[in-house]
């Protein structure tokens, strides 16, 4: 498509959210548990496992990282030493980082993510655009529901452990356990 009737994409992750779980999906991949389930129960996770944001984009896109409008990378304040946000900005992500709390936990996540999603909404989408969001959380089906009534598409990546509310509400639910290899990082890439 070109000019102003082109669809835009609007692109929201849930870093923590998606890497837990991908670590865990990772670990079913390679045979340590049989299930989500059994990951989650034995605390099974494949520390090793890394994701690819360059590559999630084109996934979730379908191949079309050109019509991404906007594409943010949300998380809370990582260690001194730590690559992942700027491999983020890399991929073209911009990246919104909260503060933890005094007991070192993470806050804010979701709710910074679905403001930013609903003034998206409000300031920089037509109809017709698709928003992605890479989380399971089912505490964002309020602005899945505002979005879609405004008549814009959902998009909902995540494992196959998502929450069934939002994939009920999602025009697509992409599923990234068995998308894993597509997404997962490879310094041989």
């Amino acid at each position: 498509m070109t000019g102003d009737n082109k669809i835009s994409y609007f692109v929201f992750v849930d870093n923590s959210n998606v890497w837990i779980e991908g670590k865990r999906a990772s670990a079913v991949q390679k045979g340590s548990v049989t299930s989500m389930q059994e990951a989650h129960d034995r605390n099974i996770e494949d520390s090793s496992w890394r994701i690819d944001f360059g590559r999630l984009l084109n996934l979730i896109t379908g191949g079309h990282t050109e019509f991404v409008k906007k594409a943010v990378l949300f998380g809370s304040k990582p260690p001194q030493n730590d690559t992942l946000w700027r491999a983020a900005q890399f991929a073209n992500f911009e990246v919104k980082i909260n503060e933890r709390n005094a007991a070192n936990k993470e806050k804010n996540v979701d709710t910074s993510m679905a403001v930013a999603a609903i003034a998206c909404l409000y300031k920089e989408a037509k109809i017709g655009d698709v928003f992605v969001f890479v989380t399971g959380d089912g505490d964002f089906s309020s602005a899945i529901t505002q979005i879609k009534s405004e008549k814009n598409q959902i998009k909902i990546a995540f494992w196959e452990n998502a929450s069934k509310t939002i994939k009920e509400q999602a025009d697509e639910f992409i599923n990234l356990s068995k998308k894993i290899n597509d997404i997962t990082w490879s310094p041989y890439l």
